[in-house]
């Protein structure tokens, strides 16, 4: 009997170690722009945005982060402009969703997504470029721009 209880947790301890491997080894590796936001209040610079430019990242976008600085955010990227869906499944932080034309302008905004929340976000505009950042921390609106090398992102 003590035997089996000792290969019993053998194979425990082996199936976690191999799981955690495996999930580390699994882990989404993001490109990182840097991009400046333009308003007519304010120009704020250095804001560093993680590239979603595949099905896979853009399915994981910020989930399973524990937080993120306040200039950090991402870029969702789709090579055409479809009404574009979201929710926050496993993201541990409220975000603002930015929805932009080809030109960086800022054409719809969600604010303030809450986490942990399964409802749909959906745009309102046919959209292939979408930035989430912490909510709050940009108090941006409607004709403000990105200025990031879009083009040279999109396939």
């Amino acid at each position: 009997m003590t035997k089996l209880i000792k290969i019993t947790i053998f194979g425990f301890l082996i199936s976690i170690s191999v799981f955690t491997v495996y999930a580390k080894s699994n882990q989404l590796i993001f490109k990182q722009i840097e991009c400046s936001i333009q308003s007519n209040k304010n120009k704020y610079q250095d804001l560093f945005l993680d590239v979603a430019d595949t099905d896979l990242k853009r399915s994981h976008g910020l989930m399973n982060r524990e937080d993120i600085k306040s200039n950090l955010g991402m870029l969702f990227i789709w090579n055409d402009k479809q009404i574009r869906n979201f929710w926050m499944k496993n993201t541990h932080f409220n975000l603002d969703l930015f929805f932009l034309n080809n030109q960086g302008e800022i054409i719809e905004i969600y604010k303030n997504a809450r986490a942990f929340d399964e409802t749909n976000i959906k745009s309102q505009n046919k959209v292939n470029f979408v930035i989430e950042l912490k909510s709050g921390m940009y108090p941006l609106q409607i004709g403000d721009k990105f200025l990031c090398p879009l083009r040279s992102l999109s396939k």
